[in-house]
């Protein structure tokens, strides 16, 4: 394992047993009174491929036989309605190993597809949106400029031309936003400006943390890119808030739990200009009166965001508003 000379380490130790993590370990499996143990699989050490391939055994335990079965009963609800299989059973969609991480959608969950486009291509309309589209596959010189190349590279899909030019698959559709922002001559009364975008986005995943379409290498982002000056900040905070919380009721999610991911050790731009970022976005979640917490250290590379999350056995990040600063 890799350690930065700077960064501490914790070791746990017990008996003739000591590793890297924070614990706790217990002696042996007499600790657990109320455990079952849930499944199988392999993983590559430290996600590589080319690394030697571990065991991995995942299992879970409560603090009492009342607690367990009750997360048992859950879980296996949840099953019931696996996506995955529903997707099987009402001929949506399926995977393939030949295409790992992308969707191949069948006439009836592309229907759905599509309905759920229009449905937020309207919402955009309402709220003063205007739709673009950018190209899939751009030069490494956009990436260096937005930072993606140095910060987000093992995650791109990149290859080299002939001519000797490389190119990456775009895993975010904010470079070619601004890129499209800057063509031409604006003026600051243009301001905001609001772009909306369907953009497809391709994101080198380790096989390992694939998860039907939870987590997948090629997907379609509702995104949007808003530009504003500093002073009409706050308010397309909120607007963008209500927005998004509205959104999540019509399809029934009433209970989202925010989170405000914060600036990560490999970042771009000073701590000036992310204490204002972060700030911008906590006062806006103040503004609101809506219930929060902090997620230190999981924002991107270039800016803070906010997490959405619904779930009932455990959350799933449904999506984000993200600040950044570069152009």
């Amino acid at each position: 394992m890799e350690i930065p000379e700077d960064e501490p380490v914790t070791l746990c130790h017990l008996k003739q047993f000591t590793d890297g993590f924070n614990g706790p370990l217990i002696p042996d499996l007499r600790f657990l009174k109320n455990m079952k143990l849930l499944n199988v699989s392999g993983a590559y050490w430290q996600g590589e491929a080319s690394n030697v391939q571990l065991q991995r055994i995942y299992g879970t335990a409560w603090a009492s036989k009342k607690q367990l079965d009750g997360w048992l009963e859950k879980t296996a609800e949840a099953e019931k309605r696996d996506h995955r299989k529903l997707g099987r059973e009402l001929d949506l969609f399926h995977f393939q190993d030949n295409a790992p991480g992308a969707v191949f959608w069948h006439p009836r969950g592309w229907t759905i597809f599509q309905s759920l486009i229009a449905y937020m291509r309207s919402r955009h309309e309402v709220a003063g949106y205007v739709e673009v589209n950018t190209p899939d596959v751009m030069d490494r010189s956009l990436w260096e400029i937005s930072g993606h190349w140095d910060n987000y590279r093992d995650h791109m899909f990149t290859t080299q031309t002939e001519d000797g030019r490389n190119f990456a698959l775009k895993p975010m559709n904010c470079p070619g936003a601004v890129s499209l922002f800057k063509y031409g001559l604006r003026n600051y009364r243009d301001l905001p400006v609001r772009l909306s975008e369907f953009g497809k986005v391709h994101r080198y995943e380790p096989s390992g943390s694939l998860h039907g379409l939870l987590r997948v290498r090629h997907f379609t982002q509702d995104d949007a890119h808003i530009f504003c000056t500093l002073e009409q900040v706050e308010g397309e905070c909120k607007s963008i808030l209500q927005l998004v919380l509205d959104i999540y009721k019509q399809f029934g999610f009433e209970e989202i739990a925010i989170k405000l991911s914060t600036r990560p050790e490999k970042r771009m731009g000073s701590d000036a200009d992310w204490d204002r970022l972060e700030n911008a976005l906590s006062d806006s979640l103040e503004a609101q009166g809506l219930q929060w917490s902090v997620n230190p250290g999981e924002g991107a590379f270039y800016g803070p965001k906010l997490e959405f999350c619904v779930g009932a056995t455990r959350l799933v990040v449904t999506g984000s508003a993200e600040r950044y600063r570069w152009i």
